[in-house]
């Protein structure tokens, strides 16, 4: 490790402060901001982060957000922690290392999050007709994610094969079925009360995603 435990706490005390800002557009400069000190503070602690077990991505964690987005990093923190649960090493700085991890997770949340509210709104800057189905879909990779959940038992699949099979009719009915989903997902989650000073990100991103999905079906009507 090529910090101190003194220094790690000074960084996470200024890191939480971060997390009290909610994930809006209005936001984004002091967010960016939060999560360049929290992969900054990764780097010194775990060095490069992880693609796969034993492979390193050519890159730090801030570059990998850039290069490769934030589900790229939540995947990289994962396999982090999966490395520190497995490490011989003492339980107390086991304990500190899985804490930075914790707090790198709610900081990708909250740029997750934040990356919808801001999606949310270039959508609803455009008429339902002014944006192509290609750039729909495009834009359904970029802020949502590859495909819809698929089915149980069923292969994921993309996008823009739903537009290319089954044309715009199939993809609203698959962005339908995607609402549906997230709807049940936000019924299952516990009733938490936010406060002012802890945010729930997990919960706003699957607010963001509802909303993201509802506007997007003004588009394909």
């Amino acid at each position: 490790m090529a910090i101190g435990q003194q220094e790690i706490i000074k960084r996470v005390e200024k890191i939480r402060d971060y997390h009290k800002l909610a994930p809006i557009a209005f936001e984004r400069l002091h967010i960016n901001r939060g999560r360049q000190l929290m992969y900054e503070l990764l780097k010194d602690v775990f060095g490069d982060p992880m693609m796969a077990p034993g492979k390193q991505f050519n890159g730090d964690w801030e570059m990998l957000f850039t290069q490769l987005g934030v589900d790229s990093l939540s995947a990289a923190i994962s396999l982090q922690i999966q490395q520190v649960q497995q490490k011989a090493i003492e339980e107390q700085q086991k304990k500190i290392e899985l804490g930075i991890l914790r707090l790198a997770s709610q900081t990708t949340s909250q740029v997750k999050a934040l990356l919808l509210d801001t999606a949310i709104g270039n959508l609803t800057l455009k008429k339902p007709g002014e944006i192509s189905l290609e750039s729909l879909v495009a834009r359904l990779e970029n802020d949502y994610g590859k495909g819809p959940t698929p089915p149980e038992g069923e292969k994921p699949f993309t996008w823009l094969i739903i537009l290319e099979q089954q044309k715009v009719a199939g993809l609203k009915a698959w962005v339908e079925y995607e609402l549906k989903v997230v709807e049940y997902q936000l019924s299952s989650l516990p009733v938490q009360e936010e406060k002012p000073d802890k945010i729930n990100f997990e919960l706003r991103i699957v607010k963001n995603r509802i909303d993201y999905l509802k506007e997007l079906l003004k588009h394909l009507q």
